[in-house]
């Protein structure tokens, strides 16, 4: 069948057929001792793109919805050998939103694939909302072309490091990111999400910007 002809279907399978699979080459410093891989947008962007190329297949975020937006105000306080202290204040930018990406047949533009994805950004600057954008992008091409990204965190791990894995800050706080966005998903506003935890809506977004907060605090503990 000559490649005019395909459908968007038949066009994303080819493409998921020629797809290798892609390295974590990015490397995520979580703390001072320890960090772990990760798929680069360029890395999965470089992938693709000679593909779709390839196959008459333009993919682009068709729509973007704010469902979350806030900013939280800390302090940390330093003290010198003489027992001196200063109080530096500090901001922390949190964003989620809602992605709809979009996949075009390019010899027949009415002919499109759509799947969506939510995602987060946290940032001490005003990077959060370009954070969640890039994550949000990235995933719907690797889930939408079923890209592999090589060995599964379980594969090659000995018990030991699995288990500190497992309670890793980081990985606790994606165990919660997902199931807060299942939750979501079944339509639970976030005050329903609030409501059923016995606390409320500002105490939940708080919660999730202590796990940034408790990485610097590590941080910062270990380089003394």
């Amino acid at each position: 069948m000559e490649i005019k002809e395909m459908n968007i279907y038949q066009k994303m399978a080819a493409i998921t057929a020629e797809l290798k699979a892609v390295e974590k080459s990015l490397t995520v410093q979580t703390t001072k001792t320890s960090s772990y891989k990760a798929v680069s947008e360029r890395a999965i962007l470089d992938a693709v793109k000679p593909l779709e190329e390839k196959y008459g297949v333009y993919s682009y975020p068709v729509s973007r919805d704010l469902l979350e937006s806030h900013l939280v105000q800390t302090e940390s306080i330093y003290e010198d050998a003489k027992g001196n202290k200063t109080t530096t204040p500090k901001t922390t930018y949190m964003t989620r939103i809602k992605t709809v990406y979009r996949f075009v047949n390019i010899d027949n533009p009415l002919d499109i694939v759509e799947t969506t994805t939510f995602s987060e950004g946290i940032d001490t600057q005003d990077k959060g909302s370009g954070k969640a954008m890039t994550y949000a992008d990235k995933y719907a091409l690797m889930k939408s072309y079923k890209i592999s990204t090589g060995e599964d965190v379980h594969e090659g791990t000995d018990a030991e490091e699995l288990e500190k894995t497992k309670h890793s800050v980081f990985v606790v706080k994606q165990r919660c990111q997902e199931e807060y966005t299942r939750l979501i998903k079944k339509n639970m506003s976030t005050k329903d999400i609030a409501i059923a935890l016995e606390m409320t809506e500002d105490e939940v977004k708080v919660l999730f910007t202590y796990f940034d907060i408790i990485d610097r605090f590590e941080k910062k503990l270990m380089a003394l």
